[in-house]
């Protein structure tokens, strides 16, 4: 069979990303007014506000987050039959945390900055890019922008030249060398896209002991694929699928092995919660889509992965919260972030990793 079956049936993002568009699904109508503030989300819509009336209910039956397990997730889903209802219920258990409480409100009184000079300070801002970063640039696997908004702060800027398709442990070890040698720098703010949090994380496992690696103050970490993805399983395990991945990276020269380090349960230290070292603010963002939010891009992968529990169209939530870290699921967004999070909240949350954390 042709290779196009693959890009048509489930690797749309993977692997026929350049002829995607990133614009939401219109293909019905429906009008809502959005006029509601409310659960650190503005202009709530009255279809939303539905979601979060069950969730409200099932809330108190949950002493934290960490009650809402994958399995728990997935037999709300399946009860419910509605992912909506349970990435709800996954965002208010998220936003109670203490942690994350106290993050969102330095927000609100800081989100509205738009002045910050960090030039003295000598601080640089790293960015552990995502998959195809190099071939693909337009979906922001690179951190442009990102690192853009940190020169307008006086950070330093630079991205981190990984393989863009090496194993995360090839990519790991890359990241170690590279922080090894920043000895002209007196403080690290890494940040990472998609699969490079899987890379960055391996990294942590292995060098964040190291005397080098105290100069990171922060990890900000953005749609990050925290621990695999159970699409590369489905893939994998499908003799069709399989032969047909590698036969695109083989003739794009791509390392197909750094695909497969994406596959649940082949790395157990992928899998493993993350001791997140006490001299490192990491703030973790989440992408918590709604059906009627998600991208064509990511629909495909999100309406598979449904029948796990909710997603943001690239892994399960359940799979993206770090236990240690300031957890911010962000609403409506899924794994390609089509409503950019603005300028100021991106400075803001630099600044809560530089000095705002102590106030």
């Amino acid at each position: 069979m042709k290779f196009f079956t693959i890009c048509t049936i489930l690797l749309p993002t993977l692997f026929c990303h350049i002829d995607r568009k990133l614009e939401i699904n219109s293909s019905t109508t429906q009008t809502v007014k959005c006029e509601t503030n409310k659960y650190r989300i503005s202009n709530l819509c009255e279809d939303e506000e539905v979601y979060f009336n069950w969730a409200m209910e099932k809330n108190t039956a949950y002493k934290s987050i960490k009650d809402l397990t994958k399995i728990e997730l997935e037999r709300l889903t399946k009860e419910t039959l509605d992912t909506d209802k349970t990435s709800a219920l996954f965002y208010l258990k998220t936003i109670e945390e203490k942690e994350a409480k106290k993050f969102l409100d330095y927000l609100d009184k800081n989100d509205t900055k738009s002045k910050y000079d960090y030039s003295k300070q000598n601080i640089l801002l790293a960015i552990v890019p995502g998959m195809f970063y190099k071939d693909n640039p337009s979906v922001g696997a690179d951190g442009r922008m990102l690192r853009d908004i940190g020169l307008s702060m006086g950070l330093r800027e630079e991205l981190i030249t990984i393989n863009q398709t090496g194993t995360t442990d090839e990519n790991a070890d890359f990241i170690c060398n590279y922080l090894k040698n920043k000895k002209d720098t007196d403080k690290i703010i890494l940040t990472s896209v998609s699969k490079g949090s899987s890379d960055l994380k391996i990294a942590i496992k292995k060098c964040g002991n190291e005397s080098y690696f105290q100069k990171v103050i922060g990890w900000y970490n953005i749609g990050g694929i925290n621990r695999g993805s159970l699409l590369i399983d489905t893939i994998v395990n499908n003799c069709q699928y399989r032969w047909e991945a590698k036969f695109y990276f083989w003739s794009k020269g791509y390392n197909f092995n750094g695909f497969l380090s994406l596959q649940k349960g082949r790395d157990p230290r992928l899998e493993e919660d993350l001791v997140v070292p006490p001299f490192i603010t990491v703030i973790n963002v989440i992408a918590v889509p709604t059906f009627r939010q998600v991208t064509q891009r990511a629909r495909p992968f999100y309406e598979y992965l449904s029948r796990y529990g909710p997603n943001d169209g690239m892994t399960l939530l359940a799979d993206s919260y770090i236990d240690g870290a300031i957890n911010i699921p962000s609403w409506r967004n899924d794994h390609y972030f089509q409503w950019p999070i603005p300028e100021n909240r991106i400075k803001a949350y630099f600044s809560y990793i530089i000095d705002g954390k102590n106030k």
